[in-house]
């Protein structure tokens, strides 16, 4: 038997003792591996200090390399818990280092800057900075970890990736933010994550915390917990490590395990302290010394280690201790500069804990690295120091740094500011609080906002407002700290800053403008719309005292943004109106492309047209004058949008397509999915489902990781239209539920975002019409024309309210309110040129003269209403009205007319697998006398896909959707689109449709 001790000496120490007890969890991390396609691509591996959380993750990198995978280790340090995305940068800046320079374009597609940002050690240049300025901060960060985790995936297509991050407990926040978005893109990719985190320090992240529970609970990851080693299991441990027969060492290992409980490190400690003391040697090629009966063993883990640290000579020790209170990897010189030892010590000091097994050295870049084996020996050592002696221990490293350092260490600012912030508080304040500021102002860069409060945060604690040099830095930090604590949604926090800030300035100083705008935005984004105003409207009061122009627009702008967000058009309008001279006379091409920008979203929605053409197409042209990609999205977007409204669904995609080219410029994760918004509820209008239902999936998941609340409840609406009309009401239904809640729907005392409402309760009228609850239907449209018509967004009502309240009404049988909404949907329709409102009111006009009993005088009407909607195209609407038409042609006895009608109709029915509709389209076939046409089959009788058979044949067994997506390795999201696929191929809807697809897969024989 081999043993690892074999080739020592007998007060030799083992390096690695053999991993035992952990074969089922590598076995099935090996599994994740291998099945790639899944959806839990990140592991969370935990369990108590030394349990071997570290050592597993090593030893499934080395069978990862085994398999050709690529492997990037990462790992957080309690002193880098505040520099953003720290322990990514330890993983991937070796990897990107030495990665040369066509590569990376290739691999980032040009995204060299974003990396960048995340990783400053790549080198950030000015334009890098210049150009991250001028976009939104959430905007900007969500642009760093979609442009990075679209990296990684190219990396890893060239070669799997696992990716280990050690002791994430002690991440700063970006990183878990990052490591959450990542885990969240990565389904089906070459990719693993493996976190490990000790339990003990798991409850102080609260972000670590809420990131482990939500990738868990939508299955994008899972956590493996690590037991302790059980009381065979060290017997085997003991055996196999000194290559003695189990018979031998039995009562010696019982006694092991019962003083350390089979915790691998302690155990491993114990055997490295007998075998160093000599209780454990060889003699005659074997090993003695199993009596356990008088073994002085120590009696914690604690002891074990400081039993260890009491043999080093004085210049280990020192070396050890300080190196502990580094709290990261270091290098010879720091260590040297740090312990006032001469450099001869302090190298057989590290030759000595080398020897030990203490720490690790390996070679980072260009530098000779030294790190603790077990970061739990760096915390024992680490927490035996007295709390003076901590603070005196972190100056004096903090002072040897910042000299080491020289006229570098600014760029250190984060690691000094850890150790300064826990010197002796009065003789290092100044300094601690000038490097607070450097590394949070440096974090703020960075878009890393919970680093920087952290910084900043510290640093106002520090400074003394009485002090004339630090009320300089006060007026640094207080509104650095303000638009952080704005960007992570703590706007109560901000207000309060905002207003100290405004509180220490002149009423006429120049600041005093730029104060009131941020104190008006963050009221805004907080819901006070009062206090927005007021603040608003006192910082024009200043601006045009001082004769500002510039300030003047900024904030009539700001003004109108929130009027428009609250529904107040017409004031929006006068504000905007009154900005637009001004900014004309200041000639900044920028900020007047932001007043026609605005203006020409304002008009899209209160109309005349030509003047949301107009503004939109100089606000173009403006924003390609200044090289200003997200004023020209916003502009064409709004354009586009309002083609589409108005009915010209050709134009409105080609426009798609040009705005979707101006998001891939920018590298917008936001701004594609905004582009998906109007391409799925083009989908749906055109009936091209399947690609509708895709793309509305993929933007709702990618919608809900990058917290879009804005936008999410219309993806979600219009997604579930498409659900609604194949059949599949319980996923329309999961989907509206959601929109229902992200929109305040019942919230009486929530503000409300017109985008955002009015889409939801279009999205419950129509779910209550599909339900027969016409007169739920009926109110719910109501309730979303209230605030349209009262807010003036004629658009949308429009776009779907006032036809699916016609229709509710029909079917009601309130004739009389279904033609005044023919009514109102003419007259709208006329004042902004709609011509699909025009179309929806003659289908509406056409229904109320069938309903009133004259279906002869309905058909002409219906007719041309049908082809209108179809020369649009709107097909779906059309297809619809033309199976009114084929029934309104029966009935007044032209009977092959009928049957021409149904034709086309059961044609598309067919093609968009429309349950619903094609039950009740073969339902008139079989009135009129005839037999139905045949659904054209696939590969079975019941012509389903091999896929949507093993779906059927699930789900006829009982399994849930998450059951059968976990059981078929896909998301639980494919399950709901095949089976919507299913139900509209068998003809089967409604509410009863799993029901009765088990009973066909019963009669077909494929479920007993």
């Amino acid at each position: 038997m081999h043993s690892p001790f074999a080739s020592s000496n007998q007060s030799s120490l083992p390096d690695r003792l053999p991993l035992i007890g952990r074969t089922e969890e590598l076995a099935h991390l090996e599994s994740l591996m291998e099945n790639g396609d899944g959806d839990s691509r990140i592991v969370f591996v935990r369990g108590e200090s030394g349990v071997g959380k570290t050592r597993l993750a090593r030893e499934l990198s080395i069978r990862a390399q085994g398999r050709s995978w690529d492997v990037a280790l990462g790992r957080a340090y309690p002193v880098e818990a505040g520099t953003p995305y720290s322990i990514f940068a330890d993983a991937w800046l070796p990897i990107l280092s030495s990665m040369d320079a066509n590569t990376l374009t290739v691999l980032s597609r040009g995204g060299e800057s974003q990396l960048r940002y995340l990783f400053p050690a790549l080198g950030r240049s000015d334009a890098d900075t210049e150009a991250a300025s001028v976009e939104e901060p959430d905007e900007f960060r969500t642009r760093l970890m979609w442009n990075f985790t679209e990296f990684l995936k190219r990396y890893a297509a060239r070669q799997p990736v696992l990716l280990v991050l050690d002791d994430v407990q002690w991440a700063d926040d970006s990183s878990i933010e990052l490591m959450h978005f990542l885990a969240r893109q990565i389904s089906g990719e070459p990719i693993l994550i493996v976190c490990t985190y000790t339990d003990r320090a798991r409850d102080s992240s609260r972000r670590l915390v809420e990131a482990e529970r939500s990738l868990t609970s939508i299955g994008a990851g899972e956590v493996v917990r690590l037991e302790a080693l059980g009381r065979t299991q060290v017997h085997e441990l003991v055996s196999r490590s000194f290559g003695v027969d189990a018979d031998v060492v039995r009562d010696f290992s019982a006694v092991l395990y019962g003083w350390t409980r089979g915790n691998t490190f302690f155990v491993e400690e114990v055997l490295k302290a007998l075998v160093t003391s000599g209780r454990l040697k060889t003699e005659g090629g074997a090993w003695v010394g199993w009596d356990a009966k008088d073994f002085d063993l120590p009696g914690s883990i604690r002891d074990a280690i400081m039993a260890r640290v009491a043999k080093l000579s004085d210049a280990g020790r020192r070396v050890a201790e300080l190196a502990s209170v580094v709290g990261t990897r270091v290098t010879y010189d720091v260590l040297e500069s740090i312990t006032g030892l001469p450099g001869e010590d302090v190298l057989n000091g590290l030759e000595e804990l080398g020897s030990q097994g203490i720490l690790d050295e390996h070679v980072d870049g260009a530098s000779v690295v030294y790190d603790f084996r077990y970061p739990l020996v760096r915390q024992t050592l680490y927490e035996e120091f007295g709390l003076q002696r901590v603070r005196v221990l972190h100056g004096a490293v903090a002072e040897a740094l910042e000299a080491h350092y020289g006229s570098s260490a600014t760029e250190h600012a984060d690691e000094l500011a850890f150790h300064f912030a826990r010197s002796d508080g009065s003789r290092l304040r100044g300094k601690a609080t000038r490097y607070l500021i450097a590394a949070g102002s440096k974090a703020f860069d960075q878009r890393a906002d919970q680093e920087a409060i952290s910084y900043l945060e510290g640093a106002l604690e520090r400074i003394d407002p009485r002090s004339a040099e630090e009320g300089e830095q006060l007026a640094q930090v207080v509104p650095l700290l303000a638009r952080a604590h704005t960007h992570v949604g703590n706007f109560d926090a901000a207000i309060d800053l905002w207003s100290r800030a405004r509180d220490r300035v002149d009423a006429d100083a120049p600041e005093r403008t730029t104060i009131d705008r941020a104190l008006g935005i963050t009221n805004v984004w907080r819901g006070d719309h009062g206090a927005a105003a007021r603040a608003f409207d006192e910082g024009l009061t200043v601006a045009r005292a001082q004769g500002d122009d510039n300030a003047t627009v900024r904030l009539l702008v700001a003004k109108a943004h929130g009027l428009h967000e609250l529904g107040k058009a017409g004031e929006a309008l006068a504000t905007l109106d009154e900005a637009l001279p001004l900014a004309q006379e200041v000639g900044d091409p920028a900020l007047l492309a932001r007043v026609h920008r605005a203006l020409t979203l304002l008009h899209i929605w209160v109309g005349p047209p030509e003047a949301a053409e107009e503004h939109g197409n100089r606000a173009i042209e403006l924003a390609q004058e200044v090289g200003n990609l997200a004023i020209e999205f916003w502009a064409r977007w709004g354009l586009a949008v309002l083609t589409g409204m108005r009915g010209d669904t050709e134009a409105m995609a080609k426009a798609i397509t040009d705005v979707s080219k101006i998001a891939d410029r920018a590298r917008s994760p936001v701004l594609r999915l905004w582009t998906a918004d109007m391409s799925v509820e083009l989908a749906y209008g055109q009936g091209d489902w399947d690609a509708g239902l895709v793309r509305g999936e993929q933007a709702i998941s990618v919608a809900r990781s990058l917290n879009q609340r804005t936008l999410l409840p219309r993806l979600l609406v219009w997604t579930s239209q498409m659900h609604v009309a194949r059949g599949d009401l319980d996923r329309a239904k999961e989907l509206i539920d959601e929109a229902a809640e992200m929109a305040g729907i019942g919230d009486d005392d929530r503000s409300r975002d017109v985008h955002q409402v009015v889409p939801t309760y279009i999205g419950i009228a129509l779910y209550q019409v599909a339900l027969g609850d016409y007169d739920d239907a009926i109110a719910s449209a109501e309730k979303g024309l209230e605030i349209a018509e009262g807010t003036g967004y004629i658009l949308w009502a429009l776009h779907q309210l006032l036809p699916v309240l016609a229709e509710a009404c029909l079917w009601a049988g309130h004739i009389d309110q279904a033609e005044d909404v023919g009514r109102r949907l003419r007259e709208y329709a006329d004042r902004i040129d709609h011509r699909l409102g025009r179309a929806w009111a003659d289908a509406c006009d056409s229904l109320v003269i069938w309903k009133r009993g004259d279906p002869e005088g309905a058909v002409e009407l219906m007719r041309t209403a049908a082809d209108e909607l179809e020369a649009i195209p709107m097909i779906w609407p059309a297809t619809r009205l033309r199976r009114q038409l084929a029934g309104r042609l029966s009935e007044i006895g032209q009977r092959d007319e009928a049957l021409k009608e149904l034709d086309r109709v059961h044609d598309v029915c067919v093609r968009v697998r429309a349950g619903l509709e094609l039950e009740k389209t073969r339902a008139m076939y079989r009135e009129n006398g005839v037999r139905p046409p045949p659904i054209p089959t696939s590969d079975n009788e019941l012509g389903l896909t091999a896929t949507e058979l093993k779906v059927a044949t699930l789900a006829a067994q009982g399994l849930s959707n998450k059951a059968m997506g976990a059981q078929l390795r896909c998301a639980t999201r494919t399950v709901s689109t095949h089976l919507s696929n299913i139900y509209s191929k068998l003809e089967i809807g409604g509410s009863g449709a799993r029901m009765r697809l088990g009973q066909i897969m019963r009669e077909a024989g494929f479920v007993e």
